[in-house]
């Protein structure tokens, strides 16, 4: 919303400060880092970054919000100027002021997911010619199915966002040590801008040796968010969280869950008293005209477990038939649910009006393991100008029963 001009000063855009902080009786140290944890004797290595000094200090409880960082661009060039990695408040206010200088034309992007198609967005907006290169066959293919990613392409490529799928970056080529192209396996692109936005890895290197991690440098924890190590909780980005939907465990790195898993770890400081409930992965965007949401488990997600799932998808009306065309929007859905269970385990759903709230909903069946027949005859108020007698989402329940009739 920054880099769109929406919110004006990117100051504002927290939760809290470290006077507001200080005001609720927490000391806080800026520009400080942690380096090292010594968990024998219950201590941890700080680094003033301003002094460049370090110092030990000592703790009973320990949590850990260390999060995630984003990835660095593995090309040949990548030091080249007018190169950016995508996240955090620096990278904004430098693309904020790029994304109107008129000295840039051709933006290139390198990613799919939800910060590359924004970032895409809000070039396109500004007026550049922009390009999104995907190493894959579609963009955001970790949130929604292909037939909700085929109408988002054509509406990306309406608003000026050239999308090339199942293209590999072989370098960035500069010019007086500025980028001025980007060579792929498909052809060499103009580029005054690159942008990278290839996924974030945890920021748990120092890490390793002390506590249980999976391969990829996740940090496993319990459903109090405490750690492999006595006394030392973990929250955030950082971590595999229960994910209800599969009944799993794996990193879903949102802002909703990070702040979730920071209170449940202090309500559980001095015992375990509260259960993290778990996360089915909700999230939503707009595209342009579009909006989206998704929750669970997906096509890609789900073929990699072992639940006997199918899907049902539909395309219909927001509103009852017999309103006016200009005023009644085409509505895409789908739903996932377990063939021997009949448990809920999914859904997606786009249209131009926002129906997103609707995944909420559906975010809290798959949590209370509700099933395509709670689904079929839930009970969802009615207005003509609202939704319609049967709502999407019973409509989708009633279409898995006939499936499964």
């Amino acid at each position: 919303m920054y880099l769109e001009g929406t919110v004006k000063d990117v100051d504002t855009i927290r939760y809290s400060s470290a006077e507001s902080m200080r005001k609720r009786g927490v000391t806080v140290f800026p520009n400080t880092k942690v380096t090292q944890l010594d968990p024998e004797n219950h201590q941890i290595t700080v680094v003033d970054l301003e002094k460049q000094e370090e110092r030990k200090e000592s703790y009973d409880k320990l949590i850990l919000g260390i999060g995630c960082a984003p990835n660095d661009a593995p090309f040949k060039g990548a030091d080249l100027k007018n190169i950016y990695l995508f996240g955090g408040r620096d990278s904004a206010e430098i693309l904020r002021y790029k994304a109107v200088t008129p000295s840039i034309e051709d933006v290139v992007i390198v990613g799919g997911g939800y910060i590359a198609v924004e970032a895409a967005m809000c070039f396109a907006k500004n007026g550049k010619k922009v390009t999104l290169l995907i190493r894959g066959d579609r963009p955001l293919s970790a949130n929604l199915d292909k037939e909700f990613t085929d109408i988002l392409v054509k509406e990306m490529e309406q608003n000026g966002i050239e999308v090339k799928t199942h293209t590999n970056v072989e370098a960035f080529e500069g010019k007086d040590g500025k980028v001025h192209a980007v060579r792929t396996d498909k052809g060499t692109l103009p580029a005054q801008l690159v942008i990278t936005a290839i996924g974030n890895h945890p920021n748990t290197k120092w890490l390793e040796g002390i506590l249980d991690m999976d391969k990829k440098g996740f940090v496993k924890v319990d459903d109090y968010m405490k750690s492999s190590v006595k006394d030392v909780f973990v929250v955030g980005g950082a971590t595999l969280m229960k994910y209800n939907p599969a009944k799993d465990y794996r990193n879903i790195d949102l802002a909703t869950n990070a702040r979730k898993q920071g209170r449940i770890a202090a309500k559980n400081l001095e015992a375990d008293t509260f259960p993290y409930p778990g996360t089915q992965g909700t999230s939503g965007l707009q595209v342009f005209d579009y909006y989206f949401a998704s929750t669970g488990l997906n096509d890609t997600s789900a073929d990699g477990t072992d639940l006997s799932w199918d899907s049902v998808y539909v395309e219909t009306l927001a509103l009852d038939a017999y309103l006016p065309k200009e005023m009644n929007d085409p509505v895409y859905a789908k739903l996932h649910y377990d063939k021997k269970t009949r448990r809920i385990l999914g859904g997606q759903i786009l249209s131009t009006r926002d129906l997103t709230g609707e995944m909420q909903a559906l975010s809290m069946a798959i949590a209370g393991n509700l099933t395509i027949d709670d689904l079929a005859f839930g009970d969802f108020f009615f207005q003509p100008c609202f939704n319609r007698p049967w709502n999407i989402l019973n409509v989708l329940g009633l279409e898995a029963q006939k499936k499964e009739a």
